[in-house]
C-alpha cells in the first residue's frame, strides 16, 4: 500500500471518527436521589370499614343513592385494596350508574 493511500485512509478515518465524536453528548452522572424509604403498611380499621359498608348497603336498599355513594367512598378511603374496599368500589360504580340514570330520567 502506498503512503498516499495510507494517509488518505487515516484522514478519512479521522474525519469519520471526529464526526461521530462531535455528536456524542458528554456523560453526566444521574441526579442524586435520596434513598427510598418504605412506608410501613397502613393499618386498616376494619370495623369502621364494615360499618360504612353496611350503611352503604342499607342506603342503597332504601334508594338513598347519595348516602350510599358517600358511604362506599368512605369504605374505599379507609382501605382501597381490602376485600371490602374492592366490593365497595364495585357497589360505588353501580350507584354512580343509577344516579346517572336518575338524572337522565329527571331531565326528560
Amino acid at each position: 500500500m502506498s503512503f498516499r493511500k495510507i494517509l488518505l485512509s487515516g484522514i478519512a478515518l479521522f474525519v469519520v471518527a471526529g464526526g461521530v465524536a462531535c455528536q456524542l453528548k458528554p456523560v453526566t452522572p444521574p441526579p442524586s436521589k435520596s434513598p427510598v424509604t418504605r412506608q410501613p403498611p397502613k393499618i386498616v380499621d376494619t370495623q369502621a370499614q364494615q360499618l360504612h359498608y353496611d350503611r352503604g348497603i342499607r342506603a342503597y336498599s332504601n334508594e338513598n343513592f347519595e348516602e350510599a355513594k358517600a358511604a362506599f367512598q368512605r369504605v374505599i378511603s379507609l382501605g382501597p385494596k381490602t376485600e371490602l374496599g374492592l366490593k365497595a368500589r364495585e357497589n360505588l360504580n353501580k350507584v354512580i350508574q343509577v344516579l346517572k340514570t336518575v338524572e337522565e330520567i329527571k331531565s326528560k
